[in-house]
């Protein structure tokens, strides 16, 4: 569980989902502001790396020694448990979905489902027992019958889109400090990434 700003005291030792595994110390606090500073020990950091930690960015931090990331929730205090099982609970195997391409790993906060950054994909498997969701990616043909489409269209239905490569294991990792399900750069459960309002 991550700890409010009352909760942490000049002097504790605490831990930071931006840079997992390394402790730091409270070195200061901004009653003002709600400013936290954290600095890393000389010892174990090659320039006593320092980090600022302000409101928005609180569930960052947490007392408990969290050395890998599954221990971690995200930014909106989910585990990935949580996120794969709504992923499972929403889609059914032989489903077309698309999948937003997104580059950046831990960067940035928000992610645009912009359709011409898409791939389109068929889900094979879903499997709760092993945490694993299996796809192939499909494309079709586009309104013109000359041109392949691969951009999400609620239109076209679901027999239309033809397998276009292998039959792979999603991965399950952070981003954008949001727990996601990828292929490659592509997120397939982007809706998880944007505000409600957008999708």
């Amino acid at each position: 569980m991550s700890d409010s700003y009352s909760d942490l005291k000049v002097g504790d030792r605490v831990y930071c989902l931006a840079w997992i595994g390394q402790p730091f110390e409270v070195v200061a606090k901004n009653d003002e502001l709600q400013l936290i500073s954290l600095q890393a020990p000389a010892e174990s950091s090659r320039y006593g790396a320092q980090i600022d930690i302000f409101p928005d960015t609180i569930w960052m931090l947490t007392h408990e020694k969290w050395d890998q990331i599954w221990f971690w929730p995200d930014r909106e205090g989910e585990r990935f448990e949580a996120v794969f099982d709504r992923f499972l609970n929403n889609h059914q195997v032989d489903e077309v979905v698309a999948g937003y391409y997104f580059p950046g790993g831990l960067a940035g906060m928000f992610i645009e489902a912009d359709p011409t950054r898409a791939m389109m994909f068929r889900i094979r498997a879903l499997d709760r027992g092993t945490r694993q969701v299996r796809v192939h990616p499909v494309a079709a043909l586009a309104d013109d019958a000359k041109s392949i489409s691969i951009e999400p269209r609620a239109s076209m239905a679901s027999a239309s889109w033809l397998r276009s490569g292998p039959t792979v294991p999603l991965r399950l990792e952070m981003r954008m400090y949001r727990w996601c399900l990828s292929f490659g750069e592509f997120v397939l459960n982007w809706q998880d990434l944007l505000p409600a309002k957008d999708y």
